[in-house]
């Protein structure tokens, strides 16, 4: 019995190291990044290095505006643009039902009346 809290105790302890390892080369990569960014921020660079598909980076944006609320015509741009790119009708609902647990009902709402708007403008 003892053995096994010994054998127990170790393992711990080796995860926990291996965890710190992993921490601190991870802390080190995501310091290369910000300090990229602000760089390429700071020169007005075109980001083209990210490895998200379009889809993925509308799918980002979208929940940033939803979740930012109070952004009408830049919410319908990316509606449309999200549209334009191959995201579904009802993938746009889904992000905008998921949206409401971190946005709050009158966020999600107000995206859901400007892309039934945009829906709307589209069927005329």
């Amino acid at each position: 019995m003892n053995e096994e809290k010994e054998t127990c105790q170790v393992n711990r302890e080796t995860v926990a190291g291996n965890i710190e390892k992993l921490s601190t080369h991870e802390n080190e990569s995501i310091r290369s990044n910000i300090e990229q960014l602000t760089i390429e921020l700071g020169e007005q660079k075109e980001f083209n290095h990210f490895i998200l598909d379009e889809k993925q980076k509308a799918i980002s944006t979208l929940s940033a505006l939803i979740t930012k609320g109070d952004c009408g015509e830049e919410l319908k741009a990316h509606f449309a643009q999200a549209l334009h790119i191959g995201l579904s009708v009802i993938e746009i609902m889904e992000l905008i039902k998921h949206c409401t647990k971190v946005a709050g009902f009158p966020h999600s709402i107000n995206a859901l009346f400007i892309f039934q708007n945009l829906l709307d403008e589209n069927i005329k």
